[in-house]
C-alpha cells in the first residue's frame, strides 16, 4: 500500500517506550509517530522521540486503557495507515514498511499481522496474528513455533494482533475502531470479526518482525491481566451471541477447565470476576461470525494448546 504511514504506541511505561522508540528511528522510512501518554506524565516520552522524523505525544490526563488511546490516536493520525506497537516491544529496522506494504484495501486487505519473537527465546514466536475457536476463545497464531516456520509457506489469520498490526486508516475509523468497553486485552479479536463480516481479510507479513516481552505491562498470572482478560472473554461471548444453547455445552467445557486451573496456578479469581462482569457488560450486538471461523480447533485441542503456552510461559519465567 502506498501513502503515509502513522505509528501508534499507547504507553504506560515511558521507559519501555523509549526502548521501542530507538527501534524505530533504526527504520530508513519516514514516518509519523503518535506515542499516546496513559497518564504518566514523564518528560522522557519526549527525549526519547526526539530522535524520529515526526513524533508527537498526546498526553491523558489518566489511564484511559489501550482501547480508547489507539482510538484518540486514530482520529488524529495524518497516515493513510496506522501501525499499532506495544510498548513493551522493539521491532527490527524496517519493520513499519514492511508491514503495511502488505495492505491492499483494493482487494479487501485492510488489516496485516506482523510477528513477534518471544524476548526469552527469540528462536520462538509469540504471536503472529490471531487464531480462533469455535467459542471465539483466542490464541496467538504460531505461538510457540519455531521463527524458521516462516521460511515456508503460511496461512494467514483471522486478523492482527494488537501487538503487531497494521490498519488501513479508514477502514480502521469506519468500523468504529476498537471497542472502548474492553480497556484492553480482546480489543483486537473484536475489531477484526467486524471487519472480516464486512468482507475484509487479513494479511501476514512474515518477514515483519520485532521481539516482545509477553505481558511486560500487567505481568503474567496477575490478578489484574486476569481480570482484564476474563472481562474481555465474557463480554465477547454475549457480544458475538455465542451462548446459545448449541454451542453452551462447549463454552463451559473450556471455562470452567481454563478457570480451575488459573484458579490454582495464579492464585487469584481476577478470571471469575471479570468474566461475570464482561457478562452484564454486554449487550448482544453481532450475530455469531460463522463465516469468519475457519476450521476451528476442538475441545481437546483447544484445552492442550492453552495449556501448553502457559506451561512454556511458567517455565521461561523460572
Amino acid at each position: 500500500m502506498g501513502g503515509t504511514t502513522t505509528v501508534i504506541v499507547p504507553t504506560t511505561s515511558p521507559e519501555k517506550a523509549a526502548r521501542l522508540l530507538a527501534s524505530l528511528a533504526d527504520s530508513a522510512g519516514g514516518f509519523e509517530t503518535i506515542v499516546v501518554d496513559n497518564g504518566t506524565g514523564d518528560p522522557e516520552l519526549d527525549r526519547a522521540g526526539s530522535m524520529l522524523r515526526e513524533f508527537t505525544v498526546l498526553r491523558l490526563d489518566s489511564h484511559l486503557g489501550y482501547s480508547r488511546a489507539v482510538n484518540l490516536a486514530a482520529r488524529r493520525a495524518k497516515g493513510d495507515a496506522l501501525v499499532l506497537l506495544n510498548d513493551d516491544s522493539v521491532v527490527d529496522p524496517g519493520y513499519v514498511e514492511r508491514l503495511t506494504e502488505r495492505l491492499d484495501p483494493a482487494r479487501g486487505v485492510v488489516m496485516t499481522a506482523g510477528v513477534m519473537r518471544d524476548a526469552r527465546n527469540p528462536r520462538v514466536i509469540e504471536t503472529a496474528g490471531i487464531e480462533l475457536d469455535g467459542t471465539l476463545l483466542a490464541f496467538d497464531y504460531l505461538n510457540g513455533e519455531p521463527v524458521s516456520v516462516l521460511d515456508g509457506r503460511v496461512a494467514d489469520p483471522i486478523g492482527p494482533s494488537g501487538a503487531v498490526a497494521a490498519f488501513e486508516r479508514d477502514a480502521f475509523l469506519e468500523a468504529g475502531g476498537f471497542d472502548e468497553n474492553l480497556f484492553a486485552y480482546l480489543e483486537d479479536v473484536d475489531l477484526a470479526l467486524r471487519l472480516r463480516m464486512g468482507g475484509a481479510s487479513c494479511s501476514l507479513a512474515a518477514d515483519a518482525r520485532g521481539t516482545h516481552e509477553h505481558s511486560g505491562t500487567l505481568g503474567s498470572g496477575s490478578a489484574r491481566k486476569d481480570y482484564l482478560m476474563g472481562y474481555g472473554r465474557g463480554y465477547l461471548l454475549r457480544k458475538w451471541s455465542v451462548l446459545t444453547p448449541r454451542r453452551i455445552p462447549g463454552v463451559l467445557a473450556r471455562e470452567l477447565t481454563w478457570i480451575a486451573g488459573q484458579t490454582l496456578v495464579d492464585r487469584n479469581l481476577g478470571g471469575v470476576r471479570g468474566r461475570a462482569s464482561g457478562l452484564r457488560a454486554a449487550r448482544r450486538a453481532e450475530p455469531y461470525p460463522a463465516e469468519a471461523l475457519s476450521n476451528p480447533p476442538s475441545l481437546a485441542a483447544t484445552l492442550r494448546r492453552r495449556w501448553r503456552r502457559r506451561a512454556r510461559l511458567r517455565r521461561s519465567a523460572d
